[in-house]
């Protein structure tokens, strides 16, 4: 059984990766905490709640940062929709309350069980890097960091970056220059992982033989994601953060190389950016090149079953 908290700023691929966790059985989320991302924190807190009570799933739901480090907030509206989560219809008269600071709740958690707990980070950095300012020792105790951000080749928010990582570059350069185990989930691998018209019709297929409210949640999404991705970038939307579940789910999954992940911070045109040099022997940050999007799929119908 793998523990972890789930950072995040929900957004569609980020709900997935919730609905993914809610339904795997080898995995126990001890909290979620809301960050500043794809939209406002204030945002990004009331999905996490909605979406978690909507499920009935048993979890804490905490708030994170309102802000980057030092660069001014940008957010996902044109790609997410207003308020950073368009597509499902919740129940309009929310009961579930936020949980607290979701910095201190990460920090008590992770020295509470040292070893034990993954801290997966799907939005920008910036409850991450904090976190280790306030406390470096989680360094040494949380089990592994599991982003999904960055990329070694392209990125979508501008031709080098990577949104998450974009967002908040000072955050990122902290975490990976920290010195903890780190899987990063980038573009590289979540971009092979997309949600094309095959797979789509599939989960509709399932949805009309065998509904469940997760599995609609999913396809209500999925379709105002869909139709955002191919108007903005021309391309079917990629499972980008649900791949941090995935992994801890199935590692076989995916394939890695090390490389020591440097975030340019200064650039003018580069800002951003995720360069990965090559590693020395003591390198701990493993990044995602190849994915079986076969198998995500199927644990992914799996888990929206449930």
């Amino acid at each position: 059984m793998e523990r972890l908290i789930l950072d995040c700023d929900p957004g569609q691929d980020d709900a997935v990766a919730i609905l993914l966790a809610n339904g795997a059985t080898n995995l126990k989320v001890e909290g979620i905490v809301a960050v500043a991302g794809n939209a406002v924190v204030e945002d990004t807190l009331e999905n996490a709640l909605k979406l978690t009570e909507e499920i009935k799933m048993d979890v804490p739901v905490y708030r994170g940062c309102s802000s980057p480090l030092i660069r001014k907030q940008v957010i996902a509206e044109k790609i997410h929709g207003k308020g950073g989560y368009a597509g499902p219809t919740f129940t309009q008269q929310r009961i579930k309350q936020c949980a607290g600071d979701g910095i201190d709740f990460t920090i008590d958690t992770i020295m509470s069980n040292p070893g034990e707990i993954n801290l997966v980070a799907i939005g920008p950095l910036t409850d991450i890097a904090v976190i280790i300012k306030k406390e470096p020792r989680v360094i040494d105790n949380v089990k592994r960091i599991i982003i999904m951000g960055g990329s070694l080749i392209e990125g979508n928010i501008t031709p080098t970056a990577e949104f998450n990582v974009y967002a908040d570059p000072e955050a990122a350069r902290i975490v990976f220059s920290s010195g903890a185990e780190i899987y990063m989930m980038g573009l590289d691998v979540t971009k092979q992982v997309q949600l094309g018209k095959d797979e789509f019709k599939r989960f509709k297929e399932e949805q009309k033989n065998s509904p469940t409210r997760a599995r609609e949640i999913f396809i209500d999404g999925m379709e105002y994601y869909t139709s955002t991705c191919v108007d903005a970038n021309h391309e079917y939307p990629a499972m980008h953060d649900p791949c941090c579940i995935a992994y801890l789910m199935d590692p076989s999954i995916f394939s890695f190389v090390e490389r020591d992940i440097d975030v340019e911070t200064k650039g003018e045109f580069t800002y951003g950016m995720t360069v990965g040099n090559w590693p020395d022997k003591n390198s701990k940050t493993h990044v995602g090149i190849k994915a079986d999007s076969d198998k995500f799929f199927d644990m992914l119908s799996k888990s929206l079953s449930k």
